[in-house]
């Protein structure tokens, strides 16, 4: 933690760069609308109406920004260590699902063996009956 406080961090990893950004986008919206919300050089400009897209602007921008910054930054590592109570809960659901498709597999495999006695196949060990007549029956 020591060494991370003491590495000097980018523009891009502080606020600064996000608030310059903002400010430059508010700072256009605000002067586009401040020169066309006058409709004209004859008449006063509307700096009410510029300040107004300025702040909205600023603080919609802002938003994104912020958004787009945290959806794209990596959680550290031990967060995704969980603790012991869903380690463990974790645990037993894999050790369930294990199981389970393990009795499926097994449940498989006995209907796959009684369709081949049923339909008069040797079993494993036994030999082939060409010909001859089956006694097992």
């Amino acid at each position: 933690m020591a060494e991370d406080e003491k590495r000097r961090r980018s523009l891009l990893e502080t606020v600064k760069a996000p608030l310059i950004f903002s400010f430059a986008m508010g700072f256009l919206a605000g002067f586009v609308t401040l020169i066309t919300a006058s409709g004209g050089t004859d008449n006063v400009a509307r700096l009410d109406l510029g300040l107004i897209a300025f702040g909205i602007a600023f603080i919609a921008t802002l938003l994104v920004i912020s958004m787009l910054h945290l959806a794209s930054r990596e959680n550290p590592e031990h967060l995704s260590e969980g603790s012991g109570v869903n380690r463990n809960s974790e645990e037993l659901y894999r050790q369930q699902v294990a199981k389970r498709r393990e009795e499926a597999r097994r449940k498989r495999a006995e209907e796959a063996a009684q369709a081949r006695r049923d339909a008069g196949e040797p079993e494993d060990g036994d030999e082939p009956t060409y010909g001859r007549r089956d006694d097992r029956r």
